[in-house]
C-alpha cells in the first residue's frame, strides 16, 4: 500500500485553498494525507490554516494539516503540488493598462491577452521558474497543478524548459460559466455537457448536450441564449455577456467565456467612445480600489469571512458541480480509473485539427494510464482558429524571450499583438515595462 500523499499548495492565501481542502474530507484516496498549505505572507498562511483546519475537521479523513513559508521545505516529498501563485497582483495590472493606455492601446483587462497579457505572463514566468527549480530538486516526480494565470503563458513555459515536470493547467472558465450559465437558462448547474476547445480564457463551442442525453441541443441553447436577458442587459455582480452574443453573432461559434476574458484576445472590441454606453468602467481605476484592500477575489473573500461582492450565481457556491477538479485528476491517477474531463490545459496532442500539436489548448482531456491525454474534438472554423493561433504563436515567443532574457524577441511578440498597432508603440510600451518592472523581470539583465 502507498504511503499517504503530500499535497503542497503554493499560494495556500489566494482562497482557492478552500474549494481544494473540501475535496479531501472524504474520498479513501486522501485517507492520513498531509495537506501542506506554503505563502510567503505570514498573515495569509495563518488565515488559510484556521479555515483549512476547520473544514478539515469536518471531514471523515484524517488529514494532517501543516504550513510554511518556506518554498522547498514544503516541497520536499510531495506528490502533488497545486499552485496559485501571484505577485502584487492588483497595483502591477494597474501599471499593466494604464501603460499601454499611455501610448494609444486600449485593454478592458490584461490578465491573459494584450500587452498586459504578455507582461503578466513574463512576470509569472520568472516567478515561477524558482519554484520550477525546487520542485526539480525537491519533488521531481510530482505533478504540479497549476492555477495561476496567464494560464496559456504559463503552460506553454512549463513544457518548454522544464518538460520533466508533469503539469496541467486548470481553469473553472468552462466549468464554472456554464454552471452559470445553466442556472440562467432554468436549468441545474452540470445539466448541460459541452464540447469545447480553444486557448484558455477564449474556448470556443462545438457542441452541447443535455447530460446522459445523445441528442445536441445546440439549436435550443442558440434560441434561449439570443432570447435571455443575461445576454442582453447588465446586472449587478453577474458577468457580462452582450459582447458574447456579438461574437456568436459574427462568427457563428459560441465563445465561451464572459466579455472581460474573451475581449482579452479581441482587437475588435467596441471603440473606446462606445464603451459608456456598454457599461463598461476603467478597468485599472477598479483595480487601483481593489489595490486599497485586504480581500479582492471572491476565493479571497470566502477565505476571510468577506462577502462585499457576492453575486447571484452561482445560487448555491457549494453545489458538487462548481468544485475544481485537481483532485478529481489526483483520484483518477491514485486510482488508474478514467476520468473525463471538459476543459484542462494540456498539449493539443490532435485535439484540434488544424492547430499544432505541440500548442497548449483549453480542451476536453481524459485521464487514464498515468497521464492526462487530450481528446479529439475537430476543426476550429477560419476566424475562431485564427484567432487562436496567433495567441498560441504568442505564448511560444513570450516563454522563449523571458527564458533568454531576449529584448528583441519581446518587441516583436508586442508588434504581433493584435492591440498593438505600430512599432512605436511596442518600443514605448516594452521601454517602460521593462524600467517599472525591473526587479521581477530577473531573466533580463
Amino acid at each position: 500500500m502507498r504511503d499517504p500523499l503530500k499535497i503542497t499548495m503554493l499560494g495556500a492565501g489566494s482562497g482557492f485553498v478552500l474549494t481544494i481542502v473540501k475535496e479531501l474530507l472524504h474520498d479513501p484516496v486522501f485517507a492520513n494525507c498531509e495537506f501542506c498549505l506554503m505563502d510567503p505572507a505570514a498573515d495569509r498562511l495563518a488565515a488559510a490554516e484556521g479555515a483549512v483546519k476547520e473544514i478539515a475537521a469536518t471531514g471523515t479523513n484524517a488529514i494532517r494539516v501543516s504550513c510554511s513559508t518556506d518554498l522547498r521545505k514544503a516541497l520536499a516529498d510531495a506528490n502533488y503540488v497545486i499552485t496559485s501563485c501571484e505577485k502584487n497582483r492588483y497595483p502591477y495590472w494597474v501599471n499593466d493598462l494604464r501603460i499601454p493606455e499611455k501610448y494609444g492601446v486600449d485593454q478592458v483587462k490584461g490578465e491573459n491577452g494584450g500587452p498586459g497579457g504578455l507582461i503578466h505572463g513574463m512576470r509569472n514566468i520568472c516567478l515561477y521558474r524558482e519554484i520550477l527549480q525546487a520542485m526539480t530538486e525537491v519533488c521531481p516526480n510530482a505533478w504540479l497543478m497549476n492555477f495561476s494565470n496567464p494560464m496559456s503563458i504559463l503552460c506553454t513555459y512549463f513544457k518548454n524548459y522544464f518538460p520533466k515536470i508533469k503539469a496541467l493547467g486548470f481553469c473553472h472558465q468552462v466549468h464554472g460559466s456554464f454552471g452559470v450559465i445553466a442556472e440562467q437558462l432554468g436549468w441545474e448547474p452540470g445539466e448541460l455537457e459541452v464540447i469545447s476547445a480553444g486557448v484558455n480564457h477564449l474556448n470556443w463551442l462545438f457542441d452541447i448536450r443535455h447530460r446522459n442525453t445523445g441528442k445536441s441541443c445546440m439549436e435550443e441553447f442558440t434560441a434561449l441564449v439570443k432570447d435571455s436577458k443575461y445576454w442582453k442587459q447588465k446586472f449587478k455582480n453577474v458577468p457580462e455577456q452582450m459582447f458574447t452574443l456579438e461574437v456568436f453573432n459574427a462568427f457563428g461559434m459560441y465563445p465561451i467565456g464572459y466579455y472581460e476574458h474573451i475581449i482579452e484576445y479581441m482587437s475588435f472590441f467596441w471603440e473606446r467612445s462606445e464603451w459608456a454606453q456598454w457599461g463598461i468602467t476603467d478597468q485599472a481605476a477598479c483595480y487601483e480600489r481593489l489595490s486599497q484592500q485586504k480581500s479582492h477575489t471572491l476565493e479571497s473573500q470566502r477565505l476571510l469571512g468577506k462577502t462585499f461582492n457576492d453575486p447571484p450565481f452561482p445560487k448555491d457556491v457549494n453545489h458538487p458541480y462548481y468544485a475544481e477538479n485537481p483532485c478529481r485528476v489526483i483520484t483518477a491517477l491514485e486510482t488508474n480509473t478514467p476520468a473525463y474531463f471538459d476543459a484542462i490545459n494540456i498539449r493539443n496532442n490532435g485535439a484540434v485539427d488544424n492547430l499544432p500539436d505541440d500548442v497548449i489548448l483549453d480542451i476536453p482531456g481524459l485521464a487514464i494510464g498515468g497521464e492526462v491525454r487530450s481528446i479529439h474534438v475537430g476543426a476550429l472554423p477560419p476566424g475562431p482558429c485564427e484567432i487562436c493561433r496567433r495567441q498560441t504563436v504568442l505564448h511560444e515567443m513570450i516563454a522563449k524571450a523571458c527564458e533568454e532574457g531576449d529584448d528583441s524577441l519581446t518587441l516583436q511578440a508586442l508588434c504581433l499583438d493584435p492591440h498593438v498597432h505600430s512599432i512605436t508603440q511596442a518600443k514605448n510600451i516594452w521601454s517602460e515595462f521593462r524600467k517599472i518592472y525591473a526587479k521581477e523581470l530577473t531573466t533580463f539583465r
